[in-house]
């Protein structure tokens, strides 16, 4: 079975009904994958559904999202191989601001030996070598 990492908008997309994604993410979810993401996914998931003034979610259903991820979502998490594959990646392609935290995301799966990942951003991870790319469309 292939490994897929699933993105934070892939994440946003399996539970938003409105969006036009929202087909496409489930889609995936039928695929013959394990599945994983990142603690940094699912902190950017919780942050994006309950900022502003009127929030996509409330607190306890975000959180709620996130328990139900834990059913078909392995979590992984930085450590000293992620570390040292993000400075490799940083030290290569030398991205700038907020786009190292894409340069986490990528680092933590190739450090955990998955090299595909479901994005609805791919131009986020196409400098990344060895990396293929999940989108639609």
């Amino acid at each position: 079975m292939n490994s897929l990492l699933l993105d934070t908008n892939v994440l946003i997309y399996i539970k938003d009904r409105s969006s036009i994604f929202h087909s496409w993410a489930q889609e995936i979810l039928r695929g013959e994958y394990a599945y994983y993401t990142t603690r940094k996914n699912l902190a950017e998931y919780y942050a994006v559904t309950t900022k502003g003034a009127e929030p996509a979610l409330s607190p306890e259903e975000a959180l709620a999202d996130l328990k139900d991820y834990f059913q078909y979502c392995q979590i992984l998490f930085p450590d000293q191989t992620s570390h040292e594959e993000l400075v490799v990646l940083i030290a290569k392609d030398k991205p700038t601001g907020l786009k190292v935290h894409d340069y986490e995301i990528a680092a933590i799966a190739i450090a955990n030996g998955i090299r595909t990942i479901a994005t609805n951003n791919p131009d986020d991870f196409k400098r990344i070598d060895g990396l293929q790319i999940i989108s639609p469309g």
